[in-house]
C-alpha cells in the first residue's frame, strides 16, 4: 500500500514528543509494509519547506497516486500557503487524507498566558482558528490525541488515535520493591512541580526514605525552589532520549505524573505516560481526565487528587504493599498490548487505506 506521509519536522531529532511521534509512526507504517513517500522539513525553514512541498507536487504530476495520505500536524499553525494548497490538491484528487491535530493550547489562555496576550500570541490564535476552518473542509478524517478533545472543535469526521508506544523496554515483574521514584518532564506550576516536591517533603519528613529522581532540562533548574534543591532525598538529573533515560528508569520503582489539573490537562495525554509504561513502571497520576481514565482502565497505578497530601498518600500506598505492587507491574506489562505504534498505524490504514480490510 502506497502512503504519502506529511510531517513538519526534520527526522533524526528525538528530543520532544512532537518530534518522536511522527518518526515512530513512520517506522510503524514501514513495519506494516507501506511504501512511503515522505514529506519532512520544519516549516520555519521557509525555502527548504517550499522545495520539499514542490517535490511532492512534482511526484504527483508524474502520475503517482498514493492509496492514502496521513499528516502529523506541526507544533502550532500551518505557516506556509504551499502546505494548504497541497492538502487541497489531495482533496481534489480524491486521495483519502487523515490529519492528526496534536494540540489546542492556543484555546486556553488561562492556562498558558500570564497577563496580556502579546501580538504574536494573537496572530498564532488567529492562524490556528483559520486552520480549524480549513481542516473542517478538506481532510477526510481528523485524528485527535483523546476523545475528550473533540468537544472543542467543530469537526464532523473525527476520531481519537491510540496513544502509541514502542513496546516493552524493561520487564520489572518479580523485582523486589523499593521506594525509588522518578519524574521526567517540565518544571512549572502547570507541570505540577510544586505539588510533587511538597508531596516528597511530606513523605520524607517522618524519617522514612523516599528518594526522588527529577529529570528536567538544565535551564529549568532555577525554577526549583532553593528549599528543595539540597534536600538529601532529591536527585536532579539533566538527561533526554530513551538511551540516556533507561538507566534512570531501571533504578526506579515508581513513576510520577503530577501535572496540574486544569481544563487543558484534562483532555491532554502525554507521551511520557506511555514511556513510563514502556520501562515497566507503575504510575501515580493526578486526576486529569484522560490520564486518570487510562490509569484506571488498565490498572497501571493510582490516581490522586490535585493535592500534595493525597499524592504522597498514593505513593506510599503503592510502595508499601509488595503483593499489590506485583499486580501493578503485571497490569503495566499487559497495558502495552494494543497500544503499540504499530497498532496506531494499523488503525490509520484501516480507516483510510483503499484496499484495507
Amino acid at each position: 500500500m502506497k502512503l504519502l506521509y506529511i510531517t513538519y519536522i526534520d527526522f533524526g531529532d528525538f528530543k520532544s514528543g512532537s518530534s518522536v511521534r511522527p518518526q515512530m509512526m513512520y517506522q510503524a507504517f514501514q513495519e506494516l509494509g507501506c511504501e512511503i513517500k515522505l514529506l519532512q522539513t520544519q516549516q520555519n525553514k521557509r525555502n527548504e519547506r517550499r522545495n520539499a512541498v514542490a517535490e511532492i507536487n512534482a511526484w504527483l504530476d508524474a502520475g503517482n497516486r498514493p492509496d492514502f495520505c496521513y499528516v502529523e500536524s506541526p507544533s502550532g499553525p500551518i505557516f506556509q500557503a504551499c502546505d494548504r494548497k497541497l492538502l487541497k490538491r489531495l482533496h481534489r484528487l480524491g486521495i483519502p487524507t487523515g490529519y492528526f491535530l496534536r494540540d489546542a493550547a492556543y484555546k486556553f489562555d488561562e492556562v498558558f498566558i500570564t497577563g496580556k496576550k502579546s501580538f504574536k500570541q494573537r496572530v498564532i490564535a488567529w492562524m490556528s482558528e483559520r486552520d480549524v476552518r480549513f481542516l473542517a473542509k478538506y481532510p477526510d478524517l481528523i485524528y485527535l490525541p483523546t476523545e475528550s478533545m473533540a468537544k472543542y472543535f467543530p469537526f464532523q469526521h473525527v476520531k481519537p488515535l491510540l496513544p502509541g508506544c514502542a513496546g516493552r523496554l524493561s520487564d520489572r515483574r518479580g523485582n523486589p520493591l523499593g521506594r525509588r521514584c522518578i519524574y521526567v518532564g517540565g518544571v512549572s506550576k502547570r507541570y505540577g512541580t510544586s505539588l510533587l516536591l511538597q508531596a516528597f517533603q511530606k513523605l520524607n519528613a517522618g524519617g522514612d526514605e523516599y528518594p526522588l529522581t527529577l529529570v528536567c532540562r538544565e535551564a529549568a533548574l532555577p525554577l526549583i525552589g532553593e528549599e528543595y534543591r539540597n534536600q538529601p532525598w532529591l536527585h536532579i538529573v539533566h538527561a533526554s532520549g530513551k538511551d540516556a533515560l533507561k538507566a534512570l528508569y531501571d533504578r526506579a520503582d515508581l513513576a510520577l505524573y503530577p501535572v496540574e489539573k486544569n481544563v487543558y490537562n484534562d483532555f491532554a495525554f502525554s507521551v511520557k505516560l506511555m514511556e513510563y509504561l514502556e520501562f515497566g513502571l507503575p504510575v501515580v497520576t493526578v486526576d486529569c481526565e484522560e490520564a486518570a481514565k487510562f490509569t484506571r482502565t488498565y490498572g497501571t497505578g493510582l490516581v490522586s487528587r490535585n493535592d500534595p497530601d493525597d499524592f504522597a498518600a498514593k505513593v506510599r500506598e503503592i510502595l508499601s504493599d509488595p503483593q499489590a505492587y506485583q499486580k501493578y507491574l503485571e497490569a503495566v506489562y499487559n497495558a502495552l498490548d494494543g497500544n503499540l505504534w504499530s497498532d496506531r498505524a494499523r488503525q490509520v490504514i484501516q480507516d483510510l487505506g483503499r484496499n484495507s480490510k
